[in-house]
């Protein structure tokens, strides 16, 4: 038995190989381009619509994978977005075609990510309405186009609060030095703009449905609430610190426990480098009393090459059950990111059309994981990415 398990292993990382190969050899003319922007102007205001969106299609495999271990097909996300902006008026709606059209967890259909309006009197304030990211989480607020790797592991995604539907007050470049002058445009949901100075985010939410450490159920709407406030710092792409805290009311339904969840995180682009580290905690998921659990991750990158990185990236767990006990489960991603045809050399424009490929090596208490989510064994993934 332990030999067939080995030999389907050294299959799997073989078929990791190939497939990877055939991506590139395939995909290698691929060509880049941006959104599409559409303005008129009506007296003196201007309406801008912008129109835009990603696809991921990918290759899997691995006993971490699927049961069998075998080669599979699936698409990540297939997104497409709308913004406008009306003077200090700005609205987004987001879709993903690769989810439940049905499931209103948080109060909108999944398929729907992003659903709201903002208004903006200055960098320094501006307030939103609708569907949208809680802020918590410094790589879940990362763009899903954006990702260092492959994938959101549920091993930290798992504890965010998610998106949500409610009310949120925001600032941005607060502080910032006068020969920068940046702006944001009151859509901005994280640490996307690489601006200098203070920013901030106090928001409140119906229950946190659509995160998988709250349930979510109807009946508690109107009695609880999710509360999420975080804070942050900029120095350009050099520096960008954020903390955040938030709350679950309720989280298992009714008369449960409230969730709460912390997150500290720092991240830093110089030279061909990048460097992360982030750190949440989430306490009585699921509304159970003292069902925790914590996570470090922490990623390195390097540019090997003007269109190819290089990437490491360990994501260190810790559960503590009342039922099961306590326990520790690793995650480490080994990839190779390459940009095809890139519209410039900066990283987020390199980031829009890409292949990736990603190792994931699992490690601790694989036999007896007590937490939730992450992966069990070993798997891989080759990924094709184009962002319009």
């Amino acid at each position: 038995m332990r030999q067939r398990e080995s030999t389907r292993k050294r299959l799997g990382i073989l078929s990791l190989v190939v497939v990877a190969a055939v991506a590139v050899a395939l995909l290698w003319p691929a060509t880049a381009s941006a959104k599409i922007t559409l303005k008129e102007k009506i007296g003196d205001k201007e309406i801008k619509l912008q129109l835009y969106g990603f696809s991921q299609f990918e290759m899997r495999g691995g006993d971490g994978q699927s049961a069998q271990g075998g080669l599979f097909f699936k698409a990540q996300r297939i997104r497409v977005g709308f913004n406008y902006y009306h003077g200090p008026i700005a609205g987004k709606l987001f879709l993903d075609f690769n989810q439940s059209h049905t499931d209103d967890s948080g109060g909108l259909p999944k398929m729907i990510k992003d659903a709201f309006m903002a208004y903006k009197w200055s960098n320094s304030a501006f307030i939103r309405l609708g569907m949208i990211k809680t802020p918590l989480g410094m790589s879940f607020t990362v763009p899903g186009w954006n990702l260092d790797n492959a994938e959101r592991n549920a091993l930290d995604k798992g504890m965010v609060l998610e998106r949500d539907f409610g009310l949120m007050l925001s600032g941005r470049l607060i502080g910032q030095p006068k020969d920068k002058a940046m702006k944001c445009d009151g859509t901005e949901m994280g640490a996307e703009r690489q601006g200098y100075g203070w920013g901030y985010d106090i928001g409140v939410f119906n229950p946190a449905g659509r995160s998988s450490a709250v349930k979510w159920d109807k009946s508690i709407l109107g009695d609880a609430l999710a509360y999420v406030g975080r804070i942050h710092y900029d120095h350009g792409p050099a520096l960008h610190i954020e903390a955040a805290y938030g709350i679950s009311e309720q989280a298992g339904g009714p008369n449960t426990e409230d969730y709460s969840v912390y997150d500290i995180g720092i991240a830093s682009e110089f030279d061909k480098w990048e460097l992360k580290a982030e750190y949440i905690n989430g306490h009585n998921i699921l509304g159970i009393r003292d069902q925790d659990q914590n996570t470090i991750s922490l990623t390195a990158g390097y540019m090997v090459a003007d269109n190819v990185q290089a990437l490491i990236k360990h994501q260190q767990s810790s559960a503590d059950s009342p039922s099961k006990g306590t326990s520790d489960l690793g995650n480490t991603y080994l990839g190779i990111n390459y940009y095809l045809s890139p519209i410039k050399y900066k990283a987020r424009d390199l980031q829009r059309q890409k292949i990736v490929i990603n190792y994931i090596l699992a490690s601790g208490d694989t036999d007896n994981w007590t937490g939730k989510w992450g992966y069990l064994d070993d798997g891989w993934i080759v990924q094709w990415q184009y962002k319009f």
